[in-house]
């Protein structure tokens, strides 16, 4: 059909059948939905300014007015709004269509009178079948502002609501099986609701939440005590066949719940039906969170924990061998001329080599201790569980034997040493800052006596017969 520009009013109105007035400034758009239209036998006609479709109303009434949100968001468009108005009054029928699901704008648009609200791109079935329905019915001005007055509950606004919420709305009955989900179900965890529908809702819960779970799937309070922003974790479908199948990928989630209840004669208890939950996704949320805590307490340049997170560590094991009546160890390592190869070789060499430098003496400590970046080339290793002050010293030998091994920088070889003081617990202190004092302060004292090497704080200090003299490592 082609476009019409003001047309003498004998050509806009045709002799019989519905009239449908297409109001939209793409021009593209609208001429595809008027061959829609066409296919299925409707007879149309575009408006593309606001002016044109102020012109078409005032002369003819059209029984379905389609109308771009963009149109009346412009100086003109309350004119159009009023004029569109006039036409509603004469029982013409209005579909409002905006490029986004804006909550507001559905609103604003049922306010106005709208029967239905579409979201760009439609689907063409569902456009159809509206536009069916709405033709079909013998709207009059009673029905139709009884219609608005009702609107807010009205199935129209129900079912904008639940397809276009970001969340994962659910519902289950009273044996804790799956009977609504909405379609962003399918966004969230990749599976279809026909997948879901009928299972119990554990087959979706991470296995560590499921006690967590329990009350919230189960919920049968309602008003302020009903369960609100409970964080669990979700299975994702990851290709698998089987909503049985294993899962490897999970997704954080909000819940919402509250009970649902069948009413009862007057003085007759509520019947229980199931319950009804609003599912949002955090998982951006809660990996913002976890990089922000990996930043605040870890070293950027070596990924190692830094002092925070060490001190709280060495408070923890403290208090565990304090229950257990164990030993503990605290090593202070300085790398021996550091500054030397800094001021040699540059910055950036130096922080290549410090990266270096944490990986290889990683690899020379158990699982279960704690390595530490404290600042520049100070490093702290927790060590707990010791059985003697011997295992310190196996330690520690290992770690200077590590170091002998020259670290290769592109053409160059570069060989360095380690200063290594040594603190227990109980012996020497149970606090965590006079343990990491008294480990430095060895330390001190092994670059003091020749470097590459290491000391127990007691020797440090000169207390005799009590330790051996300190270990020069050559």
């Amino acid at each position: 059909m082609q476009q019409l520009s003001r047309p003498p009013l004998k050509t806009i109105m045709p002799a019989r059948g519905a009239k449908i007035l297409i109001v939209g400034k793409e021009r593209r758009f609208n001429q595809s939905l008027q061959e829609l239209l066409g296919i299925h036998g409707y007879e149309s006609h575009i408006a593309l300014s606001e002016r044109d479709a102020v012109f078409y109303l005032n002369q003819c009434h059209f029984d379905l007015i389609i109308l771009s949100f963009k149109m009346i968001e412009t100086d003109d468009g309350q004119q159009l709004v009023e004029q569109i108005q006039k036409n509603k009054e004469q029982a013409s029928k209005l579909i409002m269509l905006s490029n986004d699901a804006v909550f507001d704008k559905a609103i604003w648009a049922i306010r106005q009178g709208a029967d239905d609200f579409f979201k760009v791109p439609y689907a063409p079935d569902e456009l159809l079948l509206s536009i069916r329905k709405l033709l079909s019915r013998e709207a009059s001005k009673k029905d139709s502002q009884r219609s608005r007055n009702q609107l807010a509950s009205s199935e129209l606004l129900h079912r904008f609501i639940v397809d276009n919420s970001p969340d994962v709305i659910y519902l289950l009955n009273k044996y804790g099986q799956f009977t609504f989900f909405n379609k962003q179900v399918k966004s969230l965890l990749g599976f279809s609701r026909k997948e879901l529908l009928g299972e119990h809702y554990t087959t979706l819960i991470h296995p560590e939440d499921l006690e967590k779970s329990r009350y919230l799937f189960s919920e049968r309070r309602t008003g302020d005590r009903a369960a609100k922003n409970v964080e669990l974790r979700l299975r994702q479908k990851n290709g698998e066949t089987s909503l049985l199948s294993h899962h490897e990928s999970n997704v954080y989630v909000e819940f919402n719940a509250v009970g649902v209840y069948k009413k009862s004669g007057e003085g007759k208890p509520r019947t229980f039906l199931g319950t009804y939950g609003v599912v949002r996704d955090i998982s951006k949320r809660k990996k913002r969170e976890k990089q922000s805590y990996h930043q605040l307490y870890h070293d950027a340049l070596t990924n190692l924990p830094n002092r925070i997170l060490f001190q709280d560590r060495l408070r923890h094991a403290l208090c565990q061998n304090r229950r257990k009546k164990q030993l503990l160890a605290v090593m202070f390592i300085d790398i021996d001329g550091f500054k030397g190869i800094n001021d040699s070789f540059g910055h950036a060499w130096g922080d290549t080599l410090l990266q270096a430098f944490s990986v290889r003496l990683k690899s020379r400590l158990r699982e279960g201790d704690t390595l530490a970046r404290i600042s520049g080339d100070e490093f702290t290793i927790l060590i707990p569980e010791v059985t003697s002050r011997k295992d310190t010293e196996k330690i520690a030998k290992k770690i200077i034997d590590e170091f002998k091994v020259p670290f290769r920088m592109e053409s160059f070889e570069i060989t360095i040493g380690v200063s290594i003081g040594i603190a227990l617990s109980p012996a020497d202190s149970e606090s965590d800052e006079e343990l990491i004092q008294k480990a430095d302060w060895a330390m001190y004292h092994v670059k003091k006596n020749g470097k590459n090497g290491f000391m127990h704080y007691r020797e440090s200090i000169r207390l005799p017969g009590e330790y051996t003299e300190f270990r020069h490592e050559k």
